[in-house]
């Protein structure tokens, strides 16, 4: 029989646990899957768990519920410290500074073992799309096995107190329920929410009460003392265990577990396990036991807690070290998501973590064990039981060292979180200042963007970079179908209103989080116009949509919500019309060309004959790794690790951005280190939009007013991750909050332009980014050369220095006054009215802008009609501008 003589200490499931933690290690850094050996542990710890505290508390001197809980924290809960503590000073060194926060605030939910609902309920996969793993990701298992443990000690105690005889009778029925009824669950959450459905504990118990089940039958004894279950015949213990066996080993191989487990097929492993179990009771002992019985498997059973600690963390550290991206993508199921490396890079992984643990367990697991059982003592209140405990140890110091290392992981977020908020108060008080953070004005409005500051929002806050209705909680999460009108999710009775609060003409934004990132810009926007901005929004649902999740899962509640947010509007329609999304990727993971659903057709058409007006904002670029099977490209993490230097990759196989150092000044990149990340950061218009908004071609003849701020976030057939001093984006594809509002005056042009404004003229596709010294390649000779050669530059001096206007520019004016000169890219060229203007620049010959002698403005020489530089809209007689008339200057070098 495999145990030890004289105990019930049964080798062959030490030898299990040893065969299950090599699973796991070898999946997670090899694989990057699930294994199954974390359930096989589940199963493993509920065999004894029951049996043990129900024999417990049947006994007059047995332990007392806090004796049980206090025994159980004392083994796990130091080392779990040691480890949290360890890896989360290797996090604030290796690791990016913007998840800095979040890491030592997962610490906390590790330490106090509820990282699971931390996980479970966290948005960050979609807000954040958050690539970087967290190295305690994987202590979710840790946490719901407590969690568990802590619950069915409640009710063993319970059912013992009241059935006392009959109490095995009793928890055999109870147990069973509880875990038939957690079983369903997680079948049902399997479809209806897997990402929640993994983390659970209520989907997770079914596992352990297997395991309780399994030894509540297996652990029964005879009036002597012998095992009641009857013998097995070899053979069959030998086909059991050898099935058994392969079972577990295949799991891996064979199913999918992030996104099946612990749905049904988690039977497969778990089933296998028992037989393994099984196949190890009475007889002789078969070739599975033997195997399991060897000193590997048993060195590997002993320090199995320790190795499962260390080795994720250990894995994540090193991956961010070496700047390798993790292989799990948003959406993934984090503790399978895994992440695979070289080879020896592994292989090296492996190594130090078995060193770790086998020290650790040495030093701290083993030495903390309590040898002897305790007197039962209602503890609380026994200062005597306390003191005893303390001297049990083999050093007390080892108590004050666990309790600082708690106390200090506990503050770390708080400390953390008030550094980054003084920093972030500090920068956004001068956010609203265009004469140092321009934002997307540089761009439509050829604003100079002064040197030597930081950027702003501070990208280590994440929270700062969000829209005011994320943290008023005037937007709905994934889950319900509910509409928000008014402040924490309709708890409060202040309305969610934005702009002219007290106006009574009224705006709606509806939507998904593409309408709720131009929050700040309609803000403005409504005071500006005396208009309540009043948003109606559901996390990554535009209405009407039945684009599925970005995990690619169904979506059911968008359409619920669309449905009731069409009929709250309907019912109460806004005085002055609706702002939403005119289009959008052509995929739900965000990969390029834009369109136009159909469904958001229905809606405006919808609106149209209800009366109300729609203004369709056209969609911004959804970043993508180069090579996109890599998924969606987070702005702020690359800007940050370019920023650090210790970028971890874009997609290109050619560039590993090994090459750039990191940022001088931290606080301050220089402009030439701008142009360095947003051209590893960007991305090409092309691979997103189309050279024309299909908006205007798809909502023809209804009642709508297009807005098309494209200009404002890409240049040059380029969107990049920094503009005028501000970080463009969160994420991949949401604006921080600070550049949004940078596009106000944009906006309200467009929406309120008389007449209405049409499309801006074809976007160009970018070709290439100037070689590192400047120098401008000479125009390929298939190509007919553009009306400014290929400088592409039309510097404009206007009538004083705060009013730069361009459509497109590289250079740069040489005189900030009325009738100045301006420097173009290419050549030399005569300025336009009132005043000539020479432009200068390199030598690629030199030619006259032509304009227009009626209206002043130039002529674009593909047409040969004049236009207007700022909208791009061909000028007819009676034209008005929206901007006043300029000084002179537009000396470009349209030469050829």
């Amino acid at each position: 029989m495999a145990k030890s003589a004289g105990t019930s200490f049964r080798t062959d499931i030490e030898g299990l646990r040893g065969l299950a933690i090599a699973l796991v290690v070898v999946f997670h850094v090899f694989v990057g899957k699930v294994s199954a050996g974390v359930d096989v542990f589940l199963l493993l710890g509920g065999i004894f768990f029951f049996s043990s505290q129900l024999n417990n508390a049947r006994r007059k001197d047995g332990l007392t519920i806090v004796q049980s809980l206090l025994r159980i924290v004392r083994r796990l809960f130091p080392l779990l410290a040691v480890v949290v503590a360890a890896t989360l000073a290797g996090s604030l060194f290796v690791m990016s500074k913007l998840v800095h926060v979040t890491m030592a605030q997962d610490a906390v939910g590790a330490l106090g073992y509820y990282i699971n609902w931390v996980l479970a309920f966290s948005g960050r996969e979609y807000t954040n799309v958050r690539n970087t793993v967290s190295p305690f990701q994987h202590l979710w298992s840790m946490s719901a096995q407590l969690q568990i443990y802590v619950a069915s000690l409640l009710v063993v105690v319970l059912i013992a107190a009241i059935f006392r005889r009959f109490a095995k009778g009793a928890l055999l029925v109870v147990l069973t329920t509880g875990t038939v009824a957690s079983f369903a669950y997680a079948c049902w959450l399997n479809v209806d929410n897997q990402a929640l459905n993994y983390y659970s504990t209520f989907s997770r118990f079914w596992e352990v009460g297997l395991g309780g089940l399994l030894g509540l039958w297996l652990l029964r004894r005879r009036k002597d003392g012998s095992l009641a279950i009857p013998p097995i015949p070899s053979v069959w213990r030998w086909i059991m265990g050898l099935a058994g066996l392969a079972a577990i080993i295949c799991t891996g191989l064979f199913l999918n577990g992030s996104e099946q487990f612990p749905g049904p097929w988690t039977l497969v492993p778990l089933v296998g396990a028992a037989l393994v179990v099984i196949s190890g009771t009475g007889g002789r002992p078969t070739g599975v036991t033997r195997m399991l019985e060897s000193r590997v498997f048993q060195f590997l059973g002993r320090i199995s807690y320790a190795l499962y600690l260390w080795h994720w963390p250990l894995l994540v550290l090193v991956v961010a070290w070496m700047g390798q991206r993790s292989s799990a993508k948003p959406g993934d199921s984090p503790a399978g998501g895994g992440t695979m490396v070289d080879p020896l890079v592994g292989a090296g992984v492996i190594a130090v973590s078995l060193a770790l643990a086998w020290l650790s367990s040495w030093l701290i697991e083993k030495p903390l064990r309590q040898g002897k059982k305790p007197a039962r003592s209602w503890v609380l209140w026994n200062p005597k039981y306390w003191w005893n405990s303390i001297k049990v140890w083999p050093k007390t110091i080892y108590t004050l060292v666990i309790l600082f290392i708690a106390g200090a992981i506990i503050a770390s977020p708080t400390y953390l979180q008030e550094q980054a908020e003084a920093n972030t108060e500090d920068l956004m008080a001068h956010a609203m200042d265009r004469s140092t953070y321009p934002g997307a004005e540089s761009f439509l409005y050829d604003r100079y963007a002064p040197e030597g500051l930081q950027l702003i929002p501070p990208l280590q806050d994440f929270q700062a970079l969000l829209p005011p209705t994320q943290p008023d909680g005037c937007q709905i999460g994934f889950e319900p179908a509910v509409v928000i009108t008014h402040k924490n999710y309709n708890q409060s009775e202040e309305e969610c209103a934005y702009g002219d609060v007290n106006s009574d003409r009224t705006l709606y934004v509806i939507g998904g989080s593409h309408s709720e990132h131009y929050m700040p810009a309609m803000d403005l926007v409504g005071k500006q116009r005396g208009l309540k901005i009043m948003p109606l929004l559901k996390m990554g649902c535009p209405v009407g949509s039945t684009v599925p999740l970005w995990t690619g899962e169904d979506y059911p509640s968008c359409r619920e919500w669309s449905d009731a947010v069409m009929d709250y509007i309907l019912e109460n329609p806004p005085t002055d019309g609706i702002f939403m999304t005119g289009t959008r990727p052509n995929d739900y993971l965000g990969q390029g060309p834009e369109v136009v659903p159909d469904e958001y057709v229905d809606v405006v058409r919808k609106f149209t004959d209800a009366g109300i007006h729609s203004y369709l904002v056209r969609d911004n670029p959804w970043h993508m790794q180069r090579n996109p099977e890599e998924g969606q490209f987070n702005q702020r993490e690359c800007v940050s690790e370019m920023m650090e230097g210790n970028f971890a990759g874009n997609g290109d196989p050619n560039y590993d951005g090994t090459d750039f150092p990191g940022v001088a000044d931290q606080n301050a990149p220089t402009p030439e280190e701008i142009e360095t990340i947003n051209s590893v950061c960007g991305s090409a218009v092309e691979e997103s939009l189309l050279p024309v908004s299909p908006q205007y071609e798809a909502y023809q003849g209804l009642d709508v007013t297009h807005v098309d701020p494209t200009l404002g976030y890409c240049k040059d057939g380029w969107c990049p991750s920094i503009i005028g001093n501000m970080a463009v984006y969160r994420d991949a594809h949401h604006f921080t909050n600070v550049f949004a509002a940078s596009l106000a005056p944009e906006i309200e042009r467009q929406m309120f332009a008389d007449p209405p404004l049409g499309p801006l003229p074809p976007l160009k596709p970018f070709v290439a980014f100037p070689p590192a010294d400047g120098a401008v390649p000479p125009a390929s000779e298939d190509e007919v050369p553009p009306a400014n050669g290929d400088g592409n530059s039309r510097a404009i001096g206007s009538l004083d220095k705060d009013e730069f206007a361009a459509l497109e520019g590289q250079g740069s004016d040489s005189d900030v006054d009325a009738n100045s000169d301006g420097t173009g890219a290419n050549g030399t060229g005569q300025g336009i009215s009132p005043a000539p203007g020479t432009g200068g620049g390199a030598d690629n010959g030199t030619g006259v802008q032509q304009y227009d002698p009626q209206t002043g403005y130039p002529i674009e020489p593909s047409t040969g009609l004049p236009y207007d530089p700022n909208t791009g809209a061909v000028v007819t007689p009676g034209y008005q501008s929206p901007y006043p008339p300029y000084g002179g200057g537009y000396g470009n070098g349209y030469g050829y």
